[in-house]
C-alpha cells in the first residue's frame, strides 16, 4: 500500500499513535474530517512519506518538532485547524513550506 486517503468522510476521532506501523506509506491524506486531539510525534516514524495533508479539521496543540527528521516530505498541509505554538524549524524538507501550510490556525506563530 502506498497511500491512504481518508478525506471527505464521516471519519470522527483522533489519529491513532501506532499510525506508522504502515511504514511503507508515501501518502496520507486525513484532510477535511473531524479528527480531534493531538498530531502524534510517531507520524515521524513514516520515513518514506512524501505527502501528509491533515488540514481542515480540529486537530490541537503543537506540531511535533520530530517531524522536521522525515527528509522526503514534499507536501505538508496543517491548515484549518487548532494548532497553537511555533512552526516546525524551517530546515531541510520544511523549508520549503510557505504559510499556506499553516494558515488558519490563529494560535501558530
Amino acid at each position: 500500500m502506498s497511500g491512504i486517503d481518508f478525506s471527505c468522510n464521516g471519519f470522527t476521532g483522533k489519529i491513532p499513535p501506532n499510525f506508522e506501523i504502515v511504514s511503507e506509506l508515501r501518502s496520507v491524506n486525513l484532510s477535511h474530517i473531524n479528527l480531534i486531539g493531538s498530531i502524534p510525534a510517531t507520524l515521524s516514524n513514516l520515513k518514506q512519506i512524501e505527502s501528509l495533508d491533515l488540514s481542515h479539521s480540529k486537530l490541537t496543540g503543537i506540531i511535533p518538532s520530530q517531524l522536521i527528521e522525515v527528509n522526503t516530505l514534499e507536501v505538508f498541509s496543517v491548515a484549518y485547524n487548532n494548532l497553537s505554538g511555533k512552526t516546525p524549524e524551517r530546515k531541510a524538507q520544511f523549508g520549503t513550506f510557505d504559510e499556506s501550510s499553516y494558515e488558519g490556525n490563529p494560535l501558530l506563530c
